[in-house]
């Protein structure tokens, strides 16, 4: 053989992969590894130069986040990283085995980082049968990932690229597909939502929860045995002859109670510190007016232009307004309004109520309505409330607040007006908890998250943009839907008087429901209330608006070179018509949400919408209800005795007996407690180590350099609203900080 017809040495470069592996939820007494396999790793996967397999037999971080770095020399015609194949083959004959978290994997080439984001589990085949091309145990076959910023479609050339896209893509709607009822409930309107009600049957990636559910079995286990306690107690002294219900002579018994079961549940101080500050103050009407602006229930108060028939037979009195007339303040722009109809057709509660307390009670659902006055110091007051008790047929009553003469607190005069107050609380809160909390912040923000599984593929930036924001609404929305809202017998039933008629509520706020309430500029700018002062739940919203829709902005211009790549997106485009037409199905002209979006400022707005619902709404109107709720007169969660006829006089004694009685204020106090604990997992968007609290760099699968400027410039953004609240704060009775960066989750855990 000459020297020129010697074989061509294939000239060899070095590879070097850092693989990050581990639970999302980090052990605290485990430090277990993953031994069940070999993992098997193909650069360029399906192309002309393909790597070989590459086989990574390591030990791999399973309990704890960690790292395994390998070097291997492969043909330098491989070149540039752009897809990476990740697969695991089993060396053991076990039918059970571990599946393996893998959160991103980096490939140095000639100096040059590739980050391939994952964060997802892959379960070890078997391979004496071969590869898998289907998903086992949750998991994928296998992992098919673009490198950087991610890619859209239509601007990729390369088919071995295109294919492993559309590969990635038919896996996972084999694992997220739509809920197919086997019968429609004529008239029922609800999102639609995630094709299972098992938690066990989600796909792995859902299911990273555990940590979230031990810490919910922590608090909910003691509460549901002094549950079980009430309940053996007041069946055993209805037998014995000896039972009385427990009705709490004063509000201040009320105030103890929250007190005194907090030091016995062994609940932090500094969960009850505000509720008791605020049970001081509960009933001034600057404070009802405050709370209004800044409760869970926050975005309900709108601008009156004219009076709507429902306030014709009742004009306020002038002392209320400040010797103006009701059309004087209407021209000033200084009146205002919130209605509850979301309880239109809502029957009478307490189907639970003999089970709780020993005796079988009317929970009364009231249609209340308040009118609000912006006073000359620029305080809300309410001057006027409207009483209806439809279920009954019974006309409505109106409830003005006493002339200035009377100081009395005690006069009957003063007690008929805290009563209404009351009334319309109640339905405050049932409205929240089920319009507002439930469907508003769980329901329809699942439905963005199960279009968006299943029509963006890994590679695609606007998933690597959504996907912390989604990857936690779909699990506690299964739990949800077994424990808290099922529609036989319900948590929520236990407290609130509008829990029997849960469809309803539903039904009526999403009849109302349209694409414009997530649009919170445009929203807030339609109630008339943009220059309300001390409006404190607005601006926190608005400025997390702001700061969200640059940030999207920002991602949206570096992932579309143009306007017209929006329109070519078919990926894109295929979320938007999934949410019209399954998520919204039965809505009519579907709620007004775009089925098609042609242009960035209209992806922008939509992407932000997401982002601010399914984390700063959710923020506000679930991690505040301890304070609103725990002390009973503030917010009755029901009232057992039917509202007043009009201008009855009322007694604090009646009053004290409609209130709800210590089993099920407990629960209350409960409910409210454990929903609204922040999960061991939670991502903010500003960490706090001094509180163990984690921000929301770390968890981001937009991993190129650009993208992660982009966050950081968040995150500053998130530093400069903590030092305003901070700020604001300071000198308050009552401090609201609900919103702030380091209390608000970027995704939907509890």
């Amino acid at each position: 053989m000459t020297i020129s017809e010697a074989p061509e040495v294939l000239e060899e470069i070095c590879y070097t992969f850092i693989i990050q592996t581990g639970s999302n939820i980090p052990s605290k007494t485990k430090t277990q590894k993953w031994s069940d396999g070999t993992m098997i790793l193909n650069i360029n996967p399906g192309s002309d130069n393909q790597s070989p397999p590459i086989k990574v037999k390591e030990c791999f971080p399973m309990e704890t986040e960690g790292a395994v770095t390998v070097d291997f020399w492969l043909p330098a015609t491989v070149g540039v990283p752009k897809l990476l194949k990740v697969d695991l083959e089993s060396n053991k004959l076990e039918i059970i085995k571990d599946a393996l978290f893998v959160r991103q994997i980096t490939v140095t080439y000639n100096r040059h980082p590739y980050r391939f984001p994952i964060k997802n589990y892959v379960y070890p085949h078997n391979p004496m049968r071969g590869n898998p091309t289907v998903a086992e145990m949750g998991c994928p076959p296998h992992f098919l990932v673009r490198e950087g910023a991610g890619t859209l479609k239509h601007l990729e050339t390369e088919e071995f690229i295109i294919n492993a896209r559309e590969e990635d893509l038919e896996t996972i709607q084999s694992m997220v597909d739509w809920y197919h009822p086997k019968k429609a409930r004529p008239g029922f309107l609800l999102p639609g939502f995630f094709g299972t009600m098992n938690y066990s049957k989600l796909p792995r990636f859902l299911q990273f929860r555990e940590a979230q559910m031990e810490a919910f079995e922590e608090l909910r286990k003691p509460v549901r045995e002094e549950v079980r306690n009430n309940v053996v107690h007041n069946m055993k002294d209805k037998l014995l002859g000896t039972y009385k219900e427990e009705w709490f002579p004063s509000f201040e018994h009320y105030a103890e109670f929250v007190k005194e079961t907090a030091a016995g549940m062994g609940w932090a101080k500094e969960t009850v510190f505000e509720t008791m500050k605020l049970a001081k103050i509960f009933r001034s009407d600057e404070e009802f007016g405050r709370q209004m602006l800044v409760s869970p229930n926050g975005l309900q108060i709108r601008k009156v232009t004219s009076l709507d028939k429902r306030w014709a037979d009742r004009t306020v009195p002038e002392y209320a307004l400040e010797g103006k007339s009701v059309q004087e303040v209407i021209e000033e722009g200084h009146l205002f309004e919130i209605l509850n109809d979301d309880l239109l057709g809502v029957p009478h509660g307490g189907s639970r109520s003999k089970e709780l307390t020993g005796t079988k009670q009317t929970w009364y659902v009231v249609l209340a309505d308040c009118l609000f006055y912006q006073t000359s110091e620029g305080k809300i007051v309410p001057v006027l409330i409207r009483l209806e008790n439809r279920n009954d047929r019974e006309p409505a009553t109106f409830w003005a607040p006493p002339s200035p003469e009377i100081t009395d607190l005690e006069h009957p005069k003063h007690l008929s007006w805290l009563y209404a107050k009351m009334w319309f609380r109640c339905a405050d809160a049932n409205v929240q908890t089920f319009s507002k909390h439930f469907a508003r912040a769980h329901a329809t923000n699942e439905m963005f998250a199960v279009a968006i599984y299943r029509n963006l593929p890994n590679a695609h930036p606007m998933f690597r943009l959504l996907q912390p924001h989604i990857q936690g609404i779909i699990p506690i929305n299964v739990q949800a839907r077994n424990v808290l809202i099922n529609p036989g017998k319900n948590v929520v039933s236990m407290y609130l008087s509008g829990g029997d008629g849960l469809a309803v509520v539903l039904t009526n706020y999403y009849k109302r429901f349209t694409y414009q309430n997530l649009v919170l500029p445009d929203e807030i700018k339609s109630r008339g209330v943009e220059d309300i002062p001390d409006y404190l739940f607005r601006d926190d919203i608005l400025f997390y608006w702001e700061v969200i829709g640059n940030y999207t902005r920002k991602m949206v211009d570096l992932a579309y070179p143009s306007e017209e790549d929006v329109a070519k997106d078919s990926e894109l485009q295929n979320v938007f018509k999934d949410v019209v037409d399954f998520g919204l199905r039965g809505f009519e002209d579907g709620a007004g949400f775009p089925k098609v979006i042609s242009g960035k400022e209209k992806l922008i707005e939509y992407l932000t919408a997401i982002i601010i619902n399914i984390s700063v709404f959710h923020s506000a109107v679930n991690f505040q209800t301890f304070t609103s709720y725990a002390f009973t007169p503030n917010a009755p969660t029901y009232l057992s005795s039917p509202p007043p006829k009009q201008d009855q006089q009322i007694t604090k004694e009646e009053i004290l007996k409609s209130l709800p009685v210590k089993e099920v204020s407990f629960i209350t106090m409960a409910v409210c407690l454990v929903l609204g604990s922040y999960s061991p997992i939670e991502r903010l968007y500003l960490g706090s180590p001094s509180e163990n609290k984690l921000g929301i760099f770390g968890e981001n699968m937009a991993v190129a350099p650009e993208q992660e400027a982009f966050i950081h410039e968040l995150v500053e953004d998130m530093r400069r609203l903590k030092r305003k609240i901070d700020a604001r704060n300071v000198g308050r009775y009552l401090k609201y900080d609900v919103m702030s960066p380091v209390n608000t989750p970027i995704t939907t855990q509890i």
